[in-house]
């Protein structure tokens, strides 16, 4: 058995007891990524951190809902997820998406701005693809982005894209097929 996913059950069977600190170390071990998870639906900081704290303390009022013998990362994101896609849509607003944010982390990042920083032509085509991404992302539904963020930047496989989102595999697959058309369509001047 996964040591890692033996750690999360035994944390997971004190919670079930009744015995909260059990809490923190699940805490410790996933916030970053919870943070992630929320950050990449509603893209500001600080209602990133509210959600993160809101997803946990949700575990901590439903860990009786959680199914014994599935993965704890995996229930953790799917509440994460839902937790800020209703803040989103209480708010009556779409996620605002930073092209850099979304495709690259940070030291391809650095490195990307590198290479272009001596160039203007190149530096002013990046621009505009970002703000084309930008467009076209904020053009899919909150499903479609959260399930966009699950594949493309948590690297989840559609088997656990859709335990976490409460979706068939096919609706997950057709998700990120119409994601991914939107985004080629959108960028095809920049292909050519």
């Amino acid at each position: 058995m996964n040591p890692e996913k033996n750690q999360d059950d035994i944390h997971v069977k004190r919670l079930r007891e009744g015995r909260t600190a059990a809490l923190e170390p699940l805490f410790v071990k996933y916030r970053e990524r919870i943070y992630h998870v929320c950050y990449r639906i509603v893209y500001n900081r600080e209602e990133a951190l509210d959600l993160t704290s809101e997803t946990f303390l949700k575990v901590l009022r439903s860990i009786a809902t959680f199914r014994e013998g599935a993965k704890f990362y995996t229930w953790l994101c799917q509440i994460a997820i839902n937790t800020s896609i209703d803040s989103l849509r209480k708010k009556g607003r779409a996620a605002r998406v930073s092209f850099d944010e979304v495709i690259f982390d940070e030291s391809r990042l650095d490195a990307a701005r590198k290479l272009v920083a001596d160039n203007p032509l190149r530096n002013i085509e990046l621009r505009e693809m970002r703000e084309a991404m930008q467009h076209a992302i904020e053009k899919l539904s909150e499903d479609h982005r959260a399930v966009f963020s699950l594949y493309a930047m948590q690297d989840f496989s559609y088997k656990e894209i859709a335990e976490i989102v409460g979706s068939p595999i096919g609706t997950v697959m057709s998700r990120l097929h119409y994601a991914r058309k939107i985004l080629q369509e959108e960028l095809l001047i920049y292909t050519k």
